[in-house]
């Protein structure tokens, strides 16, 4: 009986020890990413927990839905975790076209920031994967979306 409550002590000291992991990966990654948009007003974070790419397999990928208004500038910028391997891209679309991208495949630059000036209200979406790559592996990477101003 003894043995049986020292395994699950121990188990839940890992699972408990995973979680913060995990916690930590996400908030200490939020605010790093969210203090360095320029000045632009923080309004909602993006977290993704991106798994390796498998071979002959697309990468992983996180999205998510955001409802954006006319005439506002919003700011998304992408950070990935420190001592993470590979490096992910964040793209703002809604269902008709691509509006932006944090990466610029003919030139292979990443941005720092996508800033957008929304033409029109409504569902637009956010995703964040990795580009594809040998050295994708799993990791955290962090969406901000921030408010610039409003257009006239």
């Amino acid at each position: 009986m003894k043995k049986i409550v020292i395994a699950f002590i121990v188990v839940s000291s890992l699972f408990l020890l995973n979680t913060t992991a995990n916690a930590q990966c996400k908030q200490q990654l939020v605010y790093q990413c969210a203090t360095s948009n320029n000045k632009a007003i923080y309004l909602r974070d993006f977290n993704a927990k991106l798994k390796k790419t498998r071979p002959n397999k697309p990468p992983a990928v996180a999205r998510f839905s955001v409802v954006l208004n006319k005439g506002t500038n919003y700011r998304f910028n992408l950070c990935n975790m420190k001592g993470f391997e590979g490096r992910s891209v964040l793209t703002l679309y809604d269902p008709k076209r691509v509006h932006g991208s944090t990466y610029n495949k003919s030139t292979d630059r990443d941005w720092k920031y996508l800033d957008f000036i929304c033409q029109k209200s409504g569902v637009y979406f956010v995703s964040i994967k990795w580009k594809k790559g040998k050295d994708d592996k799993k990791g955290c990477a962090v969406g901000i979306m921030s408010f610039v101003g409003k257009n006239k």
